[in-house]
């Protein structure tokens, strides 16, 4: 099915206030979507397991779970692999760990000295009264501070963040169920006020979601994809499906907004699409959007003319059309991934994917692979297979059902088959999954994702750590076997690295952030874990060294005061009641901070003392975080006051 969209809306007003040419790419054999050729669990553990069918939006209300571990932030440090340095540093934190349900949306963006990047960020428990987005800009030299609190002034989530060639940062996210999306913006790095308007809406009950790009000949188009709130969260459907993709663009830079859908899209291909499982992208006059689909198909929508018409391209043909969940796959049809004699098992995306437009107006796609079934016809449900392992890379130039296989979780035993606890951390994606895609000015191509680590694990769960997978022939080859791990975590084998988001522009290095924390899977979503404070991480790497990862050494990171290491600081007793104990095992002044969670400083003091004693009967009970620096570099603890 190939269509062409003419943008008909009408344009919807806020008071306030060359087409580039797609390059095929040569390939010497066309490539096919099977993940047959890569290691893949044991046969005896291809379980399959219930799929969600509603996304979560976060407005429901969490019920309050105990800390756990403690977090650290601040922390700057330097991994020597060979030639290749990996800058670290932390550069937030939050207790809301879902960044996503499926596919990460772009959470940093620029290069040099203007970096902006965005998070999920809530500091408070119970429903996280103050969920939104946690900001730092990078000024080429330093980060801000630890951010406290929102950017917004009203609870809302999922920020989706973008440059202007006017110089305005923005991010767009949904403040509710039954809301238009919300657009907040400043000038690029300065300390101005954020603005606020909401990005009017004509029609939905409301919209969920939210995915950016910014493009156009002079670089002030905006454009916004999301999906109207689905039954399932609270809303209704629109224009007959539950959960219809809606698409916002804005020619002055946000100043006013035209809205519109897809009739390639409608019912009469799609009965409604899902949270998360989409990413845009544009550059220039070009721009794409990729729907990574689960019982439907997975498709390519491309504009060369900044959005004014779209050209519908499947890159997965699911075999039936229009599925509703219990209607009844095909038994013979499918393959029989878990050797069952039955071959009922349908590959198709793991929802979660990006697209990416390189300099030369190629359109590539990155996605994991899944196989679902629908075997129980009465459940309201269908089913997925967590084990399953295989990233997959797809451009213009390749067919319908084809793909290739790029990266995967290794069998780093050689056994022959990836040995992995019984229980596999619920993120409902590929074991080599949620990739994010940027290139460089020579069509240099590079993929982070998140991977299963056989050798890491808790004893009842293994570990992601994230990597990164290159191609410098765009896109023909890959470093399949040769990815890097960019958290190899030699000092210490229990971090979890997931939701990755690399800036898509690549000029000297890549720049990178990702959450990180102490326990395999989430407490919003799938195993519900205990709520914790979870890092979020900026990673940079030299382009020009990225190559052989083996080897990893830590250095001192050159030009920045000497950073805290595990150990340095400590609190005793934690919890307290009166007095707690204050040690600094570091020679020099520190200045110290006692900072409740709305980001409010109740103490502050400098210290040149190695073991300080502090009375907090005055605070109530409850939990801070106590901030120490030291000429630029800083760590934070975190303080139970019974």
């Amino acid at each position: 099915m190939k269509q062409t969209l003419l943008f008909s809306s009408a344009l919807l007003f806020l008071a306030a206030g060359l087409q580039a040419p797609l390059l095929a790419q040569q390939n010497a054999s066309a490539p096919s979507f099977s993940l047959s050729d890569v290691p893949q669990v044991p046969v005896e553990a291809r379980i399959a397991k219930p799929m969600p069918t509603i996304a979560v939006d976060g407005f429901n209300e969490i019920p309050l779970m105990p800390f756990s571990e403690e977090g650290q932030i601040g922390q700057i440090e330097n991994i020597q692999s060979r030639s290749l340095v990996v800058q670290r540093q932390i550069i937030g934190l939050t207790q809301y760990d879902l960044q996503t349900n499926a596919a990460i949306d772009d959470r940093l963006v620029g290069s040099g000295d203007a970096i902006s990047a965005g998070w999920i960020m809530s500091l408070e428990t119970g429903s996280f009264p103050d969920r939104g987005t946690g900001y730092n800009f990078f000024d080429g030299e330093n980060w801000d501070e630890q951010p406290y609190e929102r950017i917004e002034s009203v609870r809302c989530g999922w920020p989706s963040i973008g440059h202007t060639a006017s110089g305005t940062e923005y991010s767009v996210t949904h403040p509710g169920i039954d809301t238009p999306f919300l657009m907040t913006s400043r000038a690029m790095g300065s300390n101005d006020y954020w603005s606020e308007i909401s990005i009017p809406m004509d029609g939905p009950f409301g919209v969920l979601w939210p995915r950016t790009a910014t493009s156009g000949v002079d670089g002030n188009t905006i454009h916004v994809l999301g999906i109207s709130t689905p039954i399932g969260n609270g809303g209704l459907e629109f224009q007959g499906q539950d959960g219809a993709l809606m698409y916002y663009r804005s020619l002055d830079a946000g100043a006013t907004w035209e809205q519109s859908t897809f009739p390639a899209l409608d019912t009469t291909n799609f009965v409604g699409f899902s949270g998360d499982t989409y990413a845009i992208h544009a550059r220039d006059g070009v721009v794409a959007f990729a729907v990574f689909n689960d019982l439907m198909d997975t498709f390519v929508m491309i504009s060369e003319d900044n959005g004014d018409s779209w050209e519908y391209t499947p890159v997965i043909d699911f075999p039936v059309d229009n599925y509703v969940i219990d209607m009844g796959l095909p038994e013979d049809e499918g393959e029989d991934f878990n050797d069952d004699g039955i071959f009922q098992e349908y590959l198709n995306s793991d929802g979660a994917g990006d697209v990416h437009i390189d300099q030369n107006g190629l359109v590539h796609v990155v996605f994991g692979g899944m196989f679902y079934m629908d075997a129980d016809t009465l459940d309201d449900n269908f089913s997925y297979f967590p084990g399953t392992n295989g990233l997959e890379y797809w451009n213009q130039s390749y067919g319908l059902d084809s793909s290739l296989t790029i990266a995967y979780a290794y069998d780093i035993d050689e056994s022959g088959t990836l040995d992995l606890e019984d229980d596999i951390a619920a993120y409902f994606v590929n074991l080599a999954g949620i990739p994010s895609m940027g290139s460089d000015a020579d069509g240099n191509l590079f993929v982070t994702y998140s991977a299963i680590r056989e050798d890491y694990t808790t004893g009842s769960q293994n570990y992601r750590h994230l990597y990164v997978v290159n191609s410098m022939d765009n896109g023909a080859t890959w470093n399949t076997e040769d990815a890097c791990d960019l958290t190899p975590d030699l000092d210490f084998d229990g971090y979890e690295s997931v939701f990755g988001s690399l800036a898509p522009d690549v000029v000297d290095n890549l720049e990178i952030i990702y959450q990180r924390d102490f326990e395999p899977g989430l407490h919003v979503r799938g195993d519900l874990d205990p709520v914790d404070l979870n890092d979020i991480v900026h990673l940079r790497v030299s382009v020009a060294d990225l190559g052989d990862c083996a080897d990893i050494e830590f250095e001192d990171y050159v030009g920045i005061a000497e950073p805290f290491s595990e150990g340095d600081v400590a609190l005793y007793p934690n919890p307290a009641a009166v007095n707690v104990e204050l040690v600094i095992d570091r020679a020099g002044a520190h200045d110290v901070k006692i900072i409740d969670l709305n980001g409010r400083i109740l103490y502050s003091w400098t210290t040149t003392s190695m073991v300080e004693q502090v009375n907090i009967s005055d605070l109530a009970s409850g939990v801070y975080l106590v901030e120490i620096s030291q000429s630029g570099a800083h760590t934070v603890i975190r303080l139970a006051v019974d």
